[in-house]
């Protein structure tokens, strides 16, 4: 028996529970009303592993290395306060070992949340969550989504 509904169910729970979060972050303190409005039109940025920001990446790697898990095929429906997507995850079995192992594929959505100000770049603002949700198989022994602390700097 698949579970078709309880993960559309849970999906669009953690998504209203995501634009939620942004709306509030968005309404954010008064002083915010004043900031300039070339800050207030750029977007905000997903950090990539080399420090740079990104808006609408077609990939991500989650551990900034070579790495065992990766994101690609990213396709992005809305991106303002929170991004919204898809892709696959692609998760190396390490067999038999990880330099020889093969990659599995996964599809997901993905919500990128909590946008911050961007250290060292003023009036800038990075995604510092990324969560993903599993639409269909997952790794064994993983939960159906995931939610993962993003750092401004790109690297772990």
């Amino acid at each position: 028996m698949t579970l078709i509904r309880p993960r559309m169910m849970l999906a669009g729970g953690l998504m209203a529970v995501a634009t939620a979060a942004a709306g509030i972050a968005a309404a954010g303190p008064a002083s915010a009303a004043s900031a300039p409005a070339s800050a207030a039109s750029r977007p905000v940025v997903l950090v990539n592993c080399a420090g740079a920001g990104q808006v609408r990446p077609a990939g991500y790697d989650i551990g900034c290395m070579p790495s065992s898990e990766l994101v690609v095929g990213l396709k992005w429906t809305s991106w303002r306060s929170a991004a919204f997507g898809s892709g696959v995850l692609k998760v190396n079995d390490c067999t038999p070992t990880c330099a020889q192992g093969t990659y599995i594929k996964y599809p997901i959505l993905v919500v990128l949340w909590r946008a911050r100000p961007w250290p060292r770049h003023a009036g800038r603002e990075y995604f510092s969550r990324l969560t993903w949700i599993f639409t269909a198989q997952r790794p064994g022994h993983t939960p159906a989504a995931q939610t993962f602390t993003l750092p401004a700097s790109g690297q772990p």
